[in-house]
């Protein structure tokens, strides 16, 4: 696990890296001012019942949860993004580091896709039902969040980066015989996608570490 992890940080500023890195710190960016605006939009509606400090209350709290969200949501952000990047990412590093598997038949980019943001899909639903907890307990929350997202993340990134390979079967039944050593780097991933500006860069990092990952495990198995 740590070879790939230094592997995937030594490749992160690549010359084939630089497109994927600069799109997915753009399109993270872009998505929270997206939602920022879009909250301004729906507080600039809340009725103010004739006393002027409720909509500036509102506007406070509507902010501090969606940055306590962006943090608590970093790992299905990061799913998202790497169902859209982790093709030209495998790519990258399976020409340099693995060239006689690059030629491997598998998953389309479309298909690749479809899965990737149907594990995001569970992701958000499952950090959304944890998010009171978040709210109630900071501590229980994050323990869960971090189980949580630890598991739905190395799920998410090893079987896209599987799917190239092999089919939905076998992708699922390598990453079951090797779900602790996976669900260690999820848990890595999904920490790194928690602080903020670093998890602009996550989505890429993950995608290269779990195609090590892959290589590695496929590679013994």
């Amino acid at each position: 696990m740590l070879s790939s992890v230094g592997s995937a940080l030594a490749q992160m500023f690549d010359r084939k890296f630089r497109g994927v890195l600069w799109l997915g710190v753009a399109g993270t960016f872009g998505l929270f001012v997206l939602l920022t605006l879009v909250l301004q939009f729906a507080v600039s509606y809340v009725p103010n019942f004739g006393l002027s400090w409720v909509r500036d209350a509102v506007a406070i709290i509507s902010q501090f949860l969606l940055v306590l969200a962006f943090i608590f949501m970093g790992a299905p952000i990061a799913q998202m993004f790497a169902s859209i990047f982790l093709d030209r990412v495998a790519d990258a590093v399976e020409a340099k580091y693995y060239p006689d598997v690059k030629d491997r038949p598998g998953a389309t980019f479309w298909s690749l896709l479809w899965a990737g943001l149907g594990f995001t899909a569970i992701g958000v639903l499952l950090n959304l039902l944890a998010f009171p907890l978040q709210l109630a307990s900071v501590g229980l929350g994050v323990i869960v969040v971090i189980f949580v997202n630890g598991y739905l993340t190395s799920r998410t990134f090893f079987e896209l980066a599987a799917l190239r390979h092999m089919p939905p079967r076998e992708a699922h039944g390598l990453r079951r015989r090797h779900r602790v050593r996976l669900f260690l780097g999820g848990v890595l991933i999904s920490l790194l996608a928690m602080i903020p500006f670093l998890n602009f860069f996550v989505p890429l990092f993950g995608a290269a570490m779990m195609t090590h990952e892959f290589n590695k495990l496929a590679g013994s198995a």
